[in-house]
């Protein structure tokens, strides 16, 4: 593609400066993506130009991310690919693809390519050469105030590019600058050159050493990080594991009680027999009718006390006082004989 030179905005790069880099022609069979190309060109020059002659100008592959290339040579491009990066270093540039609130290009850092089909072996030139290019450096770096904004096109322009490329016909694109919107204004256009000095190289290059400190403290926190949450779980596995062996089996009911009993006397442990095991239809047994005999002997409001405030589980009032009652005529029948 000799002579062959970047039709993005005011990039310099030609094949006769850069000869090893590789150019991509414009889409003119496809009106959709040919209007997306020259929003981000945005260089109205390229509208004046006769359909078949722009279909032979071309961007350099300094404008494409490195994941829309098919291999590390950057020599062939994924289908249906856009150019959105205005290159302002190695590391940055301009995104055309995510504009801010008022319609500008943000500025992102590139980071280098991580698929296995884009790493280049060793020694190899990258073709994009901005070691190479003397013009991509600090003077081309700092023509740049303020980010770039996509150029617009007007409806009736837009819709004559569709209608010239449906019907194949060879007419040019004539279209009158003064009416299209500039994506700078003011005195920074982006065809007109600049005064402006190194400084904003430099303040770029600041703010990314300090965006790539950042990044690598953060980077080391969270592998720091990482690591102690590997290491508190490998603890829990292993306290888990320990729990789970050590836990003593649970006693009965009855193994509790005959624990206990050994230590309390004969009455106490009638009433903690009837805590434990007391009910509605349980048969009593014999201390246990003694226990609330005599419970009911010193009144029944004794009994009901201990029933209703203390909670015990007592024998209803109604059984005790039968128990009673026999106990007293037994002792009748006795006095008798």
């Amino acid at each position: 593609m000799g002579g062959t030179r970047c039709v993005f905005r005011d990039c310099q790069v030609s094949t006769q400066r850069n000869p090893k880099m590789h150019f991509f022609k414009l889409p003119v069979r496809d009106p959709v993506r040919l209007e997306t190309w020259l929003k981000n060109c945005g260089n109205a020059d390229i509208l004046n130009v006769a359909r078949e002659k722009l279909s032979n100008r071309a961007v350099c592959a300094r404008h494409f991310r490195y994941e829309c290339f098919m291999n590390y040579k950057l020599d062939r491009l994924i289908p249906n690919q856009t150019p959105t990066l205005v290159r302002v270093s190695k590391d940055l540039a301009w995104d055309m693809e995510h504009l801010d609130e008022n319609g500008e290009a943000t500025l992102v850092k590139l980071s280098m390519p991580t698929l296995e089909h884009l790493i280049p072996p060793e020694n190899f030139e990258c073709p994009l050469g901005f070691t190479d290019d003397a013009r991509f450096g600090r003077k081309y770096i700092a023509k740049r105030r303020t980010p770039p904004k996509p150029l617009i096109l007007e409806s009736n322009k837009r819709q004559k590019l569709v209608h010239e490329q449906a019907n194949k016909t060879e007419t040019s694109i004539i279209v009158d600058p003064g009416k299209l919107e500039q994506p700078l204004s003011g005195k920074d256009t982006h065809m007109g050159p600049s005064n402006v000095t190194d400084e904003m190289h430099e303040d770029y290059q600041l703010k990314y050493e300090h965006l790539r400190t950042d990044f690598e403290q953060l980077s080391k926190e969270n592998a720091d990080l990482k690591q102690t949450i590997e290491r508190l779980e490998a603890q829990a596995e292993v306290l888990k594991s320990s729990s789970s062996t050590s836990v003593t089996p649970q006693l009965t009911k009855s193994q509790l009680y005959n624990g206990i009993k050994k230590y309390l006397g004969t009455t106490m442990a009638a009433l903690l027999r009837m805590e434990m095991f007391g009910g509605a239809d349980r048969q009593w047994k014999e201390d246990e009718r003694d226990f609330s005999k005599e419970l009911l002997q010193l009144g029944e409001h004794v009994y009901t006390h201990c029933c209703d405030e203390w909670r015990f589980r007592l024998p209803s009032l109604r059984m005790a006082r039968s128990w009673l009652e026999d106990k007293h005529t037994e002792e009748n029948e006795r006095e008798e004989l």
